[in-house]
């Protein structure tokens, strides 16, 4: 469910504190092969106030090809359909991890007239947009600095920045630039779900 019914504070509380990324994302903050720096070279976290305050007053882009999240399936097709074709399926049913979400609708679009190569798109049951990558052309890649505030990213490194969003009446949302060299070539945005407690 998403986190439309708790205050900013408790959003943002999740999003800061929870270990990983969702969908099994991790920070790549340092390559695997490279160790990680001493616990006197790490850099220190900001508090949480000042992280709050990051979160709600960021500038970064919050959407691809005018694609936003909580938007309709429907929009995204208006909209990127004219620029290159669905995947020839519908890729409904089992995710990465081989597990069922019922009602959930992924679609992937392989552009030709964008710096954009390909777009894949998540919604939930209502058709309402929850995921989008972007995954830019080689030599299209976009510098980190261009998508977002780098200073108020809680996650920033030469491979990865990370954004949170926290905006009144509106879902937690995380934006996540890839690459190398300080240049995206992958920007993933997503609502922050919560935590199962089974």
């Amino acid at each position: 469910m998403i986190l439309r019914s708790l205050p900013a504070t408790a959003l943002i509380a999740v999003c800061l504190f929870v270990v990983g990324w969702r969908n099994g994302e991790t920070s790549a903050a340092t390559p695997s092969s490279s160790p990680s720096p001493s616990p006197s070279k790490r850099p220190k976290l900001a508090s949480f106030k000042e992280r709050l305050a990051a979160a709600q007053s960021v500038k970064v882009q919050t959407a691809i090809l005018g694609i936003e999240l909580d938007s309709t399936l429907e929009s995204a097709h208006s909209k990127l359909d004219s620029l290159g074709q669905p995947s020839a399926r519908l890729l409904d049913g089992a995710d990465e991890a081989g597990e069922r979400n019922e009602g959930e609708h992924k679609i992937s679009w392989q552009l030709a007239k964008t710096d954009y190569a390909s777009v894949f798109v998540k919604a939930d049951e209502k058709e309402r947009i929850t995921y989008i990558a972007g995954y830019l052309r080689p030599g299209k890649e976009m510098p980190f600095d261009k998508i977002g505030q780098l200073e108020k990213a809680p996650v920033s490194s030469d491979r990865v920045v990370a954004w949170d969003v926290v905006r009144p009446n509106r879902p937690l949302i995380r934006v996540v630039a890839r690459g190398s060299e300080r240049k995206a070539n992958s920007i993933t945005m997503f609502i922050v779900k919560r935590p199962r407690t089974d």
